[in-house]
This record gives structure tokens, sequence and C-alpha cells, in this order.
């Protein structure tokens, strides 16, 4: 329930550097504070290396493709057909796909640990 309303001071900076964030994050700036409060503090990374944007976009497709090809065999069978040998086939081949995305993932992915200030 949303009754109560806050007011505060800031600098013409902070109240920039708000402004960008909440348009940046496509969130309203209440939407933005309520975040920050329910999530606490963290740092927003912006990808801007094209290797790991391409990466990142075969990933997608990759899933995509996957997750259809499911949708379709999941159809097949609540429908009450049995199973072919093109349906195995296609097991497979996601099964494939699930390896290809496994290696590329561990190939492209650093991991990063991102402190609060403050902590040690």
């Amino acid at each position: 329930m949303r009754n109560a309303r806050i007011t505060i001071r800031a600098s013409e900076e902070h109240i920039n550097k708000l402004n960008a964030l909440s348009q940046q994050l496509e969130i309203t700036k209440t939407d933005l504070i309520k975040k920050i409060i329910d999530d606490g503090f963290s740092q927003i990374a912006e990808i801007t290396n094209p290797e790991l944007l391409a990466a990142l976009d075969k990933i997608e497709k990759m899933l995509s493709s996957i997750g259809n090809n499911l949708n379709q065999l999941a159809r097949k069978v609540n429908a009450g057909s049995a199973f072919t040998k093109q349906d195995i086939a296609a097991l497979e081949q996601v099964s494939k796909r699930f390896e290809t995305l496994s290696d590329l993932i561990a190939t492209r992915t650093k991991k990063t640990i991102i402190k609060k200030r403050g902590s040690k």
C-alpha cells in the first residue's frame, strides 16, 4: 500500500545521476529507489566488448532454437503421439546444442565479485 511520501534534498549532480540511471534501466525513479532498497547496492555492468556481445547473441539464438525444439516435442507427446526416430534425433541435437552452449559459456565467462563499499 503506497500511502507514505518521502522528499529528499540532493545536489544537481546527484539528481542528474539518478535521472540518467533510471533512464538507462528504463524504470521510474521511484522504482529505481525501491529496487535499491529491496535488492541492496550493486554495480551495473555495461557490456561493450564486440566478441562478448557476439557470443551472447549466439547463446540467445541457441537457447531459442532449443526451446522451440522442446516445445514441438512436448506438444506431440501431449497430443498422444509416440516418439519417432526423428524425435529422438531432435532430442540428441538438443543435447549437442546444450553441450556446445555449455562449452561456449565456459570459455567466455569470467567470474567477477562485486563488493559493497566498506565490505571485506
